[in-house]
């Protein structure tokens, strides 16, 4: 009896000595707040060049400049870049419509985590898109595209001027 009495104080010691000691959890968090989604473009007035007025129908073309997407929403986003023009107007005499204007996003500068693709613009009367992106993560994308305007032969000489808006959403 003795050698059990010995034997269960000896357990019982081991085992007082291996117990965990008394404690208490905290659960404990944190919060990613999304950045946002925005579009630069030039905001200052664009020559898209000279040419002379003839019979007959010509294209004129030019740099709109520096355009920029940047997505600081983080994880995985798409996003479409959008254009509409209004007529080119001159001081008298007929508009060229928006329906002749055109834009080609050309090579697209993109951080590594975003793949930009360009979609070819032929008629601004509406938004049409010009850029789609797929992103993993916080990025940037940016071209400098090329206008395009069909100029119907005879239009009258003189200065001609349209806004072309740019959006992403």
């Amino acid at each position: 009896m003795r050698k059990f009495l010995l034997l269960t104080a000896l357990v019982a010691t081991v085992s007082a000595a291996i117990a965990l000691p008394a404690g208490a959890t905290t659960p404990a968090t944190f919060d990613l707040t999304a950045g946002g989604l925005s579009i630069s473009a030039p905001t200052s007035s664009v020559s898209l060049g000279t040419q002379t007025v003839s019979n007959s129908s010509s294209t004129i073309t030019g740099s709109l400049g520096t355009v920029t997407v940047s997505d600081q929403r983080g994880g995985a986003t798409t996003w479409v870049a959008s254009v509409i023009s209004t007529a080119f107007t001159p001081p008298s005499g007929p508009a060229d419509p928006a329906s002749n204007v055109s834009y080609a996003a050309g090579t697209i500068t993109a951080s590594a985590l975003v793949v930009p693709v360009a979609v070819a613009a032929a008629n601004l009367t509406g938004v049409s898109t010009v850029v789609t992106g797929t992103s993993t993560g916080i990025s940037t994308a940016s071209w400098n595209p090329t206008i395009s305007v069909f100029v119907p032969a005879n239009f009258a000489p003189g200065q001609y001027s349209a806004t072309i808006t740019s959006s992403v959403a």
